[in-house]
Order: structure tokens, then sequence, then C-alpha cells
């Protein structure tokens, strides 16, 4: 992911350089502004205080689509990186054992030649690493257009045990993909804003494209202790295969020092089925934020996340064998989170933030990976 860190580091430095550039353009050959020049930077900073009364005190690094600029032409470009971590087998909302699973767990397959009656390759850990750099710019007062292009790498680590039953260990074998995601692209549309903007409505729509892979392919480890390159598992894609529409609703509010917030916002494929003949379940994510303002530059927050998904629907055959991450049922499912969060503002119209977000309650839909952790952190700038 070479092409990745340099993306994150251009889009960095471009942001901290070019505030300078425009001040040091600024100065007389003497390093003195001249009083038109002084006099056109306080009126500037008079709008930007003015600005930022129509925005949100600055929300945590993992949401979308949360608010829009007052004017046509203005807008906001950055980069949003996270990092989401999977460790151990899930059942439900219980922890469970590898050597559990692959005695207890059902082989979707069982009964064709070959196949075993329970699970025998299950995954240990798990990490994905989306980047993605996301623009939102205003058309008018009313309507704002927004766009994102995630690249994604994902990695997990399997462990088979050998033959048909029991617990021996043949060992563990990483399979990873990366590449290009689903792009993003829709509008906000601003519903209402009172007079003093201390509340807000704005609803999102937006549509999804199939533009991540779902033909990945890597090497697995089998239970006859041979390694044999197989398209991996649904939850190792990049996309949906599917046109998809996000549609949402979000609320935000502010009063002197403090910002609060709630957004609801679904996922439904548009398709019945993408061209391998399978589609994600809808998704249902609810959350709610509060954040304080303890001088212009820092803020914190803290978020309470929910979210709802179906299983896979449909089956593709080229997925296949005794593998948990086989079994479109070993999908969606139930989790709250909440999260911690700061911004800085280190330049005017400059905002880097983070946030951790930790799982509170799962209840996932089979046997699946268990979540572990999310980190978010994003970088935005302010044009206008």
């Amino acid at each position: 992911m070479k092409y990745c860190t340099t993306l994150i580091s251009a889009s960095i430095a471009l942001a901290c350089i070019l505030p300078v550039q425009a001040l040091a353009a600024g100065e007389d050959s003497e390093g003195r502004a001249t009083f038109e020049q002084r006099a056109a930077l306080s009126k500037r900073l008079k709008e930007l205080r003015q600005l930022r009364k129509q925005l949100p005190i600055p929300v945590p690094s993992g949401l979308f689509g949360i608010y829009a600029f007052p004017e046509k032409g203005q807008g906001v470009a950055g980069i949003n990186v996270q990092h989401h971590e999977f460790e151990g087998l899930i059942q439900g909302s219980d922890s469970v054992t590898a050597e559990s699973v692959v005695t207890s767990a059902p082989n979707r397959f069982f009964g064709n030649v070959g196949q075993p009656p329970t699970l025998r390759v299950v995954p240990k850990s798990a990490k994905a690493d989306v980047i993605f750099p996301f623009a939102n710019f205003a058309l008018n007062d009313q309507f704002a257009l927004v766009a994102l292009a995630p690249l994604i790498r994902k990695k997990t680590e399997l462990e088979t045990f050998a033959g048909g039953a029991g617990t021996t260990s043949l060992g563990t074998n990483t399979v990873t993909a990366e590449g290009l995601g689903d792009i993003k692209f829709g509008a906000l549309y601003k519903a209402y804003n009172s007079a003093d903007f201390k509340h807000n409505v704005i609803f999102d729509a937006v549509l999804s494209a199939p533009t991540g892979s779902i033909t990945k392919e890597d090497y697995n480890l089998t239970p006859a202790n041979t390694l044999v390159k197989t398209r991996l598992a649904y939850g190792m894609q990049l996309g949906s295969g599917t046109w998809d529409a996000l549609l949402g609703a979000v609320y935000w509010g502010k009063e002197k020092q403090w910002g609060w917030g709630a957004q609801y916002l679904a996922t439904i494929p548009l398709e019945s089925e993408n061209s391998e003949g399978w589609r994600n379940g809808n998704k249902h994510e609810g959350t709610a934020w509060v954040s304080y303002s303890w001088n212009p530059d820092w803020v914190s927050s803290v978020r309470l996340r929910g979210e709802t998904q179906d299983e896979i629907h449909g089956i593709d055959p080229q997925i296949y064998g005794p593998g948990l991450g086989a079994n479109p049922d070993n999908y969606g499912g139930e989790r709250v989170e909440i999260g911690i969060g700061v911004n800085w503002m280190p330049a005017p119209a400059n905002n880097l933030s983070l946030e951790l977000l930790m799982p509170v309650y799962q209840n996932r839909n089979g046997v699946q990976a268990e979540h572990g952790y999310s980190l978010a952190l994003s970088w935005r700038t302010g044009f206008f």
C-alpha cells in the first residue's frame, strides 16, 4: 500500500504548507505586510469566525455526511484513515474457542463429496485498513455534493484443522486482499437551520457504485495439509458487487462550548444479486454524540454507535468448502460501540481528528471473527 502512504503524506503536507505560503505571499520585500493586506487578512478572519458560527463544533472522525457549508462554492476536502482489528471468535453474543467451533459448527456444504460435517478452517485474527479521500462541495445554501473513494487492505490469519473431525491443528496461513473499494457519491440536503444555527437537520442521499472487486483469490491451507488457490470469503472481498443506496438523516446542535448530534444511515442494495450470485444484507446504523470545545483549537467527543445487518443473501459457487467465511449465514448481526475522540485545529479551516471505537455489545449471526476495536484518523481542509 505504498500509494496509500504517499497519498496521506501529500494531503497532510499540502494542507499544512498552503496556509503558510498564502501568508508569506502577502508580505512585501522587507517582510512586512502592507496596510491593505493586513486589512484583507482581518476581514478574512472575521469571515472565518462568521462561517464557524454556521457549522457544528467539529464532529468525531468516523462520521460522514454530517454537515454542508452555507454558501455556493464552499466546501471541505480531506482524507480519512480507518483501522479495524478482529481477534478470536464469537457465536451470537458469546466468545468461543476455535476447537469448540470445529467440533460443533455445521459445514453448510456437508453431504457434498469430500465435505466434512463441521467447519475445519476458522479465522484466528483479522485486520482491515481503509483510506479514503473525500470531498464535500456546496452547490447553494441548501444542497451539497459529496464523494469518497476507498482504498482497502484486508488481512486474515486462518487456522486449519486436520481431516474431517477432531481438534488437531495444522497451523495457520495468512490471506490478503487489497485495492479500490466501492466509490460513493451523492448529495446532502439542508432541510432546516434555525436562525442562530443552534439546531440543524440534514438528509443524505448517496449512491455506492460496484467498483470494488468481488473475485479476489489467495492460497488457503486445506484440511488435507495442501495449499490451494481459491476465491476468498465474502468478508475478504473489496466491494458489494451491487449498486447500493445510502440514505440518512442527521440532526446536530450546539450551545456555547457544547455540541451534539445524531445520525441514522441505511445501506440498501438496489439489486437482487451481483454478478457472482449474492448481495449483502440490508444495514441500519444509528449514532449519537456529544462534544465539548475546551478552547478554539481543541475539542473532545464521546459517541455511541449501533448497527444491525441481515445475513448475506444468495451464494457464490466459487466460495466453497469447510471454512467459516464460506457460509453466507455467518455475516451480519448486531453491534453497539462507544467512541472517544479528539479534534485539533492547527490553522483556520484545518482540522485533524482521531477517534477510538470499542464494542460494548455484540450479537452476531452464526459464528464470526470477534471485533476488537476501530481507530479513525481524519484530516479536513476547508475552502471558501
